[in-house]
């Protein structure tokens, strides 16, 4: 985390295990002082620039380890903002060397590392925002004024915020690095409720002593939806045909849509037609009385229904 300055205001934990350096050694000083090799120190100006011209900037830098060999990153810095519209930076930044290949090269690389929408935003030890940017801002409609000072849950007392600040609290007590998923319902998704994936992870000051929590949101609802459709489809393979039997297969296809997909589900079974043997004129008309079985399960199952209606020949 950098102040208006380019000064590190806070440190974390994974910077430190990719970089080397303490928060004792960082915090307080110059970023541009610290991080960069000296072959691209004097580009650190020019990027510092573009981020107070664009209110961000990301690509792929050259980063000094503390001892010694450079590293290729790729780098995201990302506008927070503050009460009375202070603003500070946080910086993100993974190494390219441990990824695959097939994930290093040119647009693929910006496109999941650099410029998707990332939601940020900052607590402190109470769980009170004191930072946020203007992606977070668009995720859940509300402006970021109403932000500064409050717990979630009293922003938001249908946005899944308890459980959100219970996750936090861990993380302040842990240290370790947590991800969530949770839902939420963005204006422009006319209340359609998307989901996003959270990672938590603390802050450090200079003495290596937690100073607050930051949270980074994504909007996952694509896969989300595409992983549940699989799931369906794998419980389904397994739970329905198991027999030839049509009662059976209906009980089996019932109690998958139920509650899965729905409260209740109700399966009419016209009478089978013995092989070989023509279907009766009734059959697949609307006229008449047509014989049918019913296979009705109900959720929750103290709501049971009777397993029969008016033209069940069976119970």
């Amino acid at each position: 985390m950098l102040d208006a300055e380019g000064t590190v205001v806070g440190w974390t934990h994974a910077a430190r295990q990719l970089v080397g350096y303490t928060a004792r050694e960082v915090v307080g000083r110059f970023a541009a002082h610290v991080l960069p090799p000296p072959e691209e120190a004097l580009r650190a100006a020019s990027y510092a620039e573009q981020c107070r011209a664009q209110g961000g900037w990301s690509g792929t830098v050259a980063v000094r380890h503390r001892v010694g060999h450079t590293l290729r990153v790729t780098l995201r810095l990302s506008l927070l903002w503050g009460q009375d519209a202070s603003t500070q930076w946080l910086v993100s930044v993974t190494d390219i060397g441990t990824l695959s290949s097939g994930t290093t090269n040119g647009p693929v690389r910006e496109s999941l590392l650099a410029r998707a929408p990332i939601g940020i935003v900052v607590h402190d030890l109470q769980l009170r925002c004191r930072l946020v940017d203007d992606v977070m801002e668009h995720h859940v409609g509300v402006p970021r004024d109403r932000w500064f000072g409050h717990h979630l849950k009293d922003l938001f007392p249908g946005f899944e915020a308890e459980a959100l600040e219970a996750v936090m609290q861990q993380v302040l007590e842990s240290g370790a690095t947590k991800v969530h998923e949770y839902r939420a319902w963005p204006p422009a998704s006319r209340g359609r409720a998307h989901v996003f994936s959270a990672s938590f992870f603390c802050l450090q000051d200079a003495d290596g002593e937690t100073m607050g929590v930051c949270s980074m949101s994504v909007d996952v609802t694509g896969n989300r939806r595409a992983r549940e459709r699989l799931a369906i489809l794998s419980e389904a393979s397994m739970r329905i045909g198991s027999t030839l039997d049509v009662m059976q297969s209906g009980q089996e296809l019932a109690n998958l849509a139920v509650p899965l997909l729905a409260d209740h589900a109700f399966i009419d079974l016209v009478e089978s037609v013995p092989f070989g043997v023509e279907p009766s004129g009734q059959i697949g008309t609307t006229s008449g009385r047509r014989p049918l079985c019913c296979v009705v399960p109900v959720w929750p199952p103290s709501t049971q229904m009777s397993r029969s209606c008016r033209g069940c020949a069976k119970r």
